[in-house]
């Protein structure tokens, strides 16, 4: 589906799309403004450039990351709830908050494993490492983990 086919739906129309996710009309909207601006602005296309994808409606860093990661195959990290718990959980790449941590899981994940790290992250952190349970006995670097002596 096209921007301007997005576009031409409206809000009541996208969100009869989306009605099943959490926040659904925001992001309804969101996604119609921002179909608006890709159709106006950017001839249809998708940009390749964090400020451009930053001043979408509803496109922080995170999801930047995640387009210009996956997307545009840039060596980027989304630094989402779970990435930041675990990575802080663990010790791998401890931070106050979600920059600092961005910052030094790039420094941290060998290029070659860059490129859609931050999927297997997520899913460790959804999955394994939860927030309020997490499965240590599941968890592939539990030796590793600073976080086990809190669990056990």
């Amino acid at each position: 589906m096209t921007p301007a086919a997005i576009a031409a739906l409206g809000v009541e129309g996208v969100e009869n799309y989306i009605k099943t996710i959490g926040l659904f009309r925001a992001k309804a909207k969101h996604l119609v403004q921002t179909a608006e601006i890709l159709r106006d602005r950017y001839n249809g296309e998708v940009p390749e450039d964090r400020e451009a994808l930053e001043s979408l409606p509803g496109v922080g860093r995170k999801t930047a990351n995640v387009v210009l990661n996956t997307a545009f195959g840039h060596l980027t990290m989304a630094v989402d709830t779970h990435i930041f718990r675990i990575s802080n959980r663990t010790g791998i790449a401890p931070g106050k908050d979600v920059l600092q941590v961005e910052k030094r899981l790039l420094k941290l994940v060998p290029q070659e494993f860059m490129l859609n790290a931050h999927h297997w992250l997520i899913l460790h952190g959804r999955y394994v490492c939860k927030a309020r349970k997490p499965e240590c006995t599941r968890c592939s670097i539990v030796d590793l983990c600073e976080f086990k002596k809190k669990t056990t």
